[in-house]
């Protein structure tokens, strides 16, 4: 084809070069019209840090926790003064720094300088926050001498509201006159806290442990929050807690009562508080220092390298052995928190796993102590009866572990923080364009040869 001129004829555009013309004319126009009558949305928005609050803090470290309306990844940037490294990952993202998105978080700054104050922000789905404007404030306590205050380490478990075991659950604890104290539950809703620094509110020295202290326990989960009221002589473990209740365990009988209940309506059925020991009457002070707390007794866990904790008298050693077929033996100290960790150095098998850990409770009585569990093949659920609430038993039945708990499917799927999210529009552009595509396409036919 060529282009032809005459006296007689303007100049024409060949069919095939006018349509291709006019399909990229509509194309540029589409683009640019739904660019300016979409109206973008934040997703940062969603992953704005909401009930932020300092928490653990000591004379080298603090740590910060926050929720978010959907799952995204969280760090901490120090700003000042500067420290090395100078982003904490949260503690389930250490030690790969892969971050992964969280509804709860759990950052901790650690090798810090007493009596200094620090400057922060907190970085979700990659978008820096600050607090209105200004950058976040945390101090750390100033150095105080002696070994603490001698409370045993505090440990339970947290269900959802269906009664399965929940991961990812920020614990908050507040002590009668102290500081306040937080941790994340495990996979299979388990947590462990040290109570043995906790210092008074105003951080200048460690609580006192002489009289029976009340604790107030707060579970965070996203939206979903659960609250009890325990002492420092019910809660090793504090009974399970479910997400959307309230508790009351100073006594016995612990009744639980919905939180969504108007005034006046029944209370749920009580879940009675698991006691450690064995059925003889000891000091429950003695009794309960030594404890195996994750796994729980007939937990049901899919991963294969569970963390294997308890507690013990600071300074003892612990011998845990793990496995049926073939047991391995392992032997670690108890930390001046009163707290013992161990993992498997490698996978344990699908099917049915015991534990046991053996130490001296503070007469330099040797106790043994077994839970059996149950690994689970990749992929299969768990189901909220898999793992019971503690129960009296001759051993210890404390914190259990249990399954990852799946988001919620009506969760959305987290976006990267600033990407705009658009809106659907409405008929009248679509009209619109249309009517302009046909008249472009009416032109193309009008420019061809005749």
């Amino acid at each position: 084809m060529t282009l032809l001129t005459s006296p007689n004829r303007g100049f024409r555009i060949p069919t095939i070069i006018g349509l291709i013309l006019v399909i990229i004319v509509a194309g540029l126009t589409i683009a640019l019209f739904e660019s300016f009558t979409k109206t973008p949305t934040n997703a940062g928005a969603s992953s704005a840090p909401q009930n932020v609050a300092v928490t653990n803090v000591g004379e080298k470290g603090f740590t910060v926790i926050w929720t978010t309306p959907d799952p995204a990844t969280g760090m901490i940037s120090v700003l000042s003064p500067k420290i090395s490294p100078s982003t904490a990952y949260d503690e389930r993202d250490t030690p790969s720094r892969s971050p992964k998105p969280y509804l709860s978080h759990s950052v901790s700054v650690r090798s810090l300088v007493p009596g200094t104050t620090y400057t922060f922000a907190i970085i979700s789905n990659g978008k820096k926050h600050l607090d209105n404007g200004k950058p976040f404030r945390a101090t750390t306590a100033v150095s105080i001498s002696g070994q603490g205050s001698g409370l045993e380490p505090a440990f339970g478990e947290v269900h959802d509201s269906a009664g399965t075991p929940l991961g990812g659950a920020i614990m908050l604890i507040t002590i009668e006159g102290g500081q306040r104290i937080s941790t994340v539950t495990s996979p299979s809703g388990a947590w462990l806290v040290s109570l043995r620094l906790v210092r008074n509110a105003a951080l200048s020295q460690y609580i006192s442990s002489e009289n029976r202290l009340t604790e107030s326990i707060r579970a965070i989960y996203g939206v979903e929050e659960s609250s009890a009221i325990t002492d420092t002589l019910n809660d090793a473990p504090v009974p399970t807690m479910r997400m959307g209740k309230t508790y009351d365990f100073r006594k016995q009988q612990a009744a639980a009562i919905s939180i969504t209940s108007p005034p006046g309506t029944a209370q749920s059925k009580p879940e009675s508080p698991s006691v450690l020991g064995d059925s003889t009457p000891v000091n429950p002070s003695s009794s309960r220092m030594v404890a195996l707390a994750t796994p729980a007794q007939n937990a049901a866990l899919t991963s294969a390298l569970p963390m294997i904790s308890g507690t013990g008298i600071p300074g003892n050693h612990v011998t845990v052995v793990l496995g049926i077929t073939n047991p391995v033996s392992v032997t670690t100290k108890v930390g001046i928190d009163g707290i013992w960790r161990v993992t498997p150095n490698s996978p344990l098998g699908a099917g049915k796993q015991s534990v046991t850990a053996t130490s001296a409770d503070v007469r330099g009585k040797p106790i043994a102590i077994t839970h059996t569990f149950t690994i689970l093949k990749s992929g299969t659920q768990v189901l909220g009866e898999a793992t019971p609430s503690a129960s009296l038993t001759p051993t210890f039945s404390p914190t259990p572990v249990a399954t990852p708990t799946a988001e919620p499917s009506a969760t959305p799927t987290p976006q990267l923080a600033g990407e705009p999210v658009p809106t659907s529009g409405t008929g009248l552009p679509t009209i619109l364009i249309l009517l302009l595509g046909l008249t472009l396409l009416a032109g193309g036919f009008a420019v061809s040869p005749r």
